[in-house]
């Protein structure tokens, strides 16, 4: 791991303090654990594809890690999918032991990857739909499509949120519409 390039930006510190305002040491606790199981997933997919890591930066859309050595679409997809599928299965796994704090992080785990998954940039479901739309469209029809999308899911969220009164939820979705439209805040 020699000169593995490892940066914390300022906007990760304001995503753990927005988890610890929210739920506390527990959720911050919750929230790193699948975090982790998260990113050990597309690391284990890059192993097997035989990518090379050549940094990780945490980010206030969580950690980003740089590779190198992917040669297909096939393998590049492979890798952001194993992400939130390593999460779902850890989540299964804390179910199934019916201890509490391992359910509250399973909970928490499961919900992180289908947020994950929403079609919104930086995040995995946004690249995958990038290279789904890419395969099927002019490229920048496809950007106009996913930023649609991405602001729909971030309405979606916005809306849910003030409808069940969670300002974590609001400020989600608010947080969603700002990386589908300002690419620059990625």
């Amino acid at each position: 791991m020699a000169g593995l390039a490892l940066t914390v930006s300022p906007g990760f510190l304001l995503l753990a303090a927005g988890v610890y305002f929210v739920g506390g040491t527990g959720a911050l606790a919750a929230f790193g654990a699948a975090a982790l199981v998260h990113e050990l997933g597309h690391l284990t997919a890059m192993f097997l594809v035989g990518a090379t890591v050549r940094g990780i930066r945490v980010t206030a859309c969580g950690p980003v890690i740089e590779y190198s050595g992917v040669t297909t679409r096939r393998e590049e997809m492979g890798i952001l999918a194993a992400g939130p599928l390593a999460a779902i299965f850890f989540a299964v796994l804390c179910f199934i032991t019916d201890v509490p704090f391992l359910c509250y992080t399973g909970a928490i785990a499961l919900l992180a990857a289908m947020f994950n998954l929403l079609p919104v940039l930086p995040m995995d479901g946004g690249r995958l739909a990038q290279y789904a739309l890419e395969a099927a469209m002019p490229e920048r029809a496809a950007q106009l499509v996913l930023r649609a999308m991405g602001t729909a899911c971030a309405l979606g969220v916005l809306a849910t949120g003030v409808y069940i009164r969670s300002i974590a939820a609001a400020a989600a979705g608010i947080w969603m519409g700002m990386l589908a439209n300002f690419p620059q805040m990625r």
